[in-house]
């Protein structure tokens, strides 16, 4: 009986340290498909841009104002500017590049 019970350990024992195995090889390359970290640079450029220049839609003040009332709030279009997903025909956008 006690032989049994030590096989039935054993065969437990490894097949968790395989299944461990096979589940760390197959997440490691998913840490690869990670996307590029954004250049903040680029955000900072082009609202210090829309700040000195105006923006298509006029002065800086009512257009950050409208950002914040008619969308998701101003920290959603930051970080859809930063991913460059704001065509340029919307509002001239260095992150795209």
């Amino acid at each position: 009986m006690k032989v049994g019970k030590k096989k039935m350990q054993k065969k437990t024992k490894l097949f968790v340290i395989a299944l461990t195995l096979g589940i760390l090889l197959v997440s490691l390359p998913l840490t690869v498909l990670a996307a590029q970290p954004a250049n903040k640079a680029c955000l900072g450029k082009d609202f210090s841009g829309y700040a000195e220049d105006g923006t298509p839609y006029g002065d800086f003040g009512p257009f950050v104002s409208g950002l914040a009332s008619s969308t998701q709030g101003v920290g959603s279009e930051f970080q859809a500017h930063l991913a460059g997903q704001v065509p340029d025909e919307v509002i001239p956008n260095s992150c795209n590049d």
